[in-house]
């Protein structure tokens, strides 16, 4: 037996236990707080960041962050050693089971990359990235195209700020014409609120010599859709809700969709191309992907989800607007032949401010099969 020195005492088991007590509480703590904050993200992304902008919204989403996030840790304090523990460790076990179905997702609806953007890179000690605007260009072939490229700009998400400056815009409408497009869509969310109406009647204008269309987005509806729509239409640009309208485009028919569902009139068919060689459609958010994509729509330009406006290095947005998560955040996807576009845009809503994430503009070349400079995937 070895000796003990003079006064000391084995400290009993469950003295053991209880030092080691505030650890387990803790631990216990975290991961109910983590589960909570997984299902109130899940809640925010798909149910209570489409509400229309209010006070009440302001402080109805903190409040119910706080009191999930608060009752889950109390809960995992107060009992660590409950059955319930297996509660939220099945919640991030099912969170991590979809986290690892959207990567497959994504990678199943993936459609090409940007062939060149200016500038590209983010620059890690830089993380507000406001104003830096970058031009994606695109390139895809489609079998019904003949001739000479159509070349598509699509500006969306503007949200005119008394916060950005006036020459911010503007140079984002020279770059868009510089690009000699022959058509130029505008995806909605002009504004945030009708205080930006005077700065938007001096942003908006036709872009070249192009058709611009445009569609309204749910801040422009929330905000008050009929000033909106004088402003657009007094700065030159063609308005389209639910209803299309057919160009004649390098010699080619062209058919472009204005689709403003869920906030604008509900439950509106999808026209049939008929003798178009080409249907474009204008939908704010890319929600609407499935239905449009069973109409036949060749491309699908989107915006709404600011590609999260606030992203995470190496792992991307975690608030996404929409009720796919960040399924379809930004870039390029075909879905059942369908090309979507989602661009991040190049405003900011509430916050007015972009963290690691760049506002952008993208340029679509749509060009004859074979005809690219790149070898893409077919629509």
């Amino acid at each position: 037996m070895v000796a003990r020195p003079w006064g000391f005492k084995s400290p009993p088991e469950h003295h053991l236990f209880l030092m080691d007590l505030p650890i387990i509480q803790l631990c216990s703590a975290l991961l109910y707080t983590a589960a909570a904050l997984c299902l109130f993200l899940m809640l925010l992304n798909r149910v209570m960041i489409i509400w229309p902008d209010s006070k009440a919204k302001g402080m109805i989403i903190p409040a119910v962050f706080l009191i999930t996030t608060g009752s889950a840790a109390t809960t995992g304090f107060i009992l660590p050693w409950s059955p319930w523990i297996y509660g939220p460790a099945l919640v991030l076990l099912l969170i991590a089971a979809g986290e690892v179905r959207l990567v497959f997702l994504r990678r199943a609806y993936a459609g090409s990359g940007p062939i060149n953007s200016k500038p590209h890179a983010v620059n890690l000690t830089s993380p507000v990235t406001t104003t830096d605007c970058v031009t994606h260009r695109y390139e895809m072939e489609h079998m019904a195209w003949q001739g000479e490229r159509l070349r598509v700009v699509q500006i969306t998400d503007i949200h005119a700020h008394p916060d950005f400056p006036l020459e911010y815009y503007q140079r984002i409408f020279d770059i868009a014409g510089q690009a000699n497009p022959d058509l130029v869509v505008f995806t909605g969310d002009f504004i945030t609120s009708l205080d930006s109406l005077d700065m938007l009647s001096q942003i908006l204008r036709p872009v070249g010599k192009a058709v611009n269309i445009a569609v309204l987005g749910n801040h422009d509806y929330w905000a008050g859709a009929d000033p909106v729509r004088q402003v657009i239409k007094k700065s030159g640009l063609k308005l389209l809700t639910e209803e299309s309208i057919n160009l004649s485009i390098r010699g080619q028919n062209v058919l472009v969709t204005g689709h403003d569902y869920p906030w604008g009139l509900r439950n509106r068919t999808i026209p049939p191309r008929g003798d178009a060689v080409l249907h474009v459609i204008l939908s704010h958010t890319p929600d609407n992907i499935f239905r449009l994509a069973a109409a036949a729509a060749d491309i699908v330009f989107s915006g709404h989800c600011h590609a999260g406006q606030i992203r995470i290095p190496f792992l991307g947005p975690i608030v996404v607007p929409s009720i796919y998560g960040r399924l379809f955040d930004h870039g390029h996807f075909i879905i059942n032949g369908s090309h979507l576009f989602v661009a991040s845009g190049i405003g900011a809503s509430l916050p007015p401010v972009r963290i690691y994430c760049q506002p952008d503009i993208f340029i679509v070349d749509v060009v004859a099969k074979g005809g690219g400079s790149a070898s893409l995937r077919n629509g």
